[in-house]
């Protein structure tokens, strides 16, 4: 259930949605579970751009756009009845 926390930080008055939907819907686990990988590489990547990697600046802003499609992916499922 690691998966879910990185969307709890990210919507932290939607918990008790998120745990509920996760608890019963495989997709989205996935998501959660694809948002979580996502953060952590946008971290990894700005880190990167940091300390100069060229390829860093890029790569973090592909991140980023992932991060906001599983946002708001995640907030679709988290809406539906």
């Amino acid at each position: 259930m690691e998966e879910f926390r990185s969307i709890v930080a990210r919507f932290p008055q939607r918990e008790f949605d998120i745990r509920r939907r996760y608890a019963h819907d495989a997709s989205f686990r996935a998501i959660c579970a694809d948002y979580q990988e996502a953060t952590r590489a946008l971290r990894h990547w700005r880190q990167a751009a940091k300390e100069g990697n060229p390829e860093g600046q890029r790569r973090a802003e592909e991140y980023n756009n992932l991060v906001i499609e599983l946002e708001q992916e995640a907030l679709e499922h988290l809406d539906r009845p």
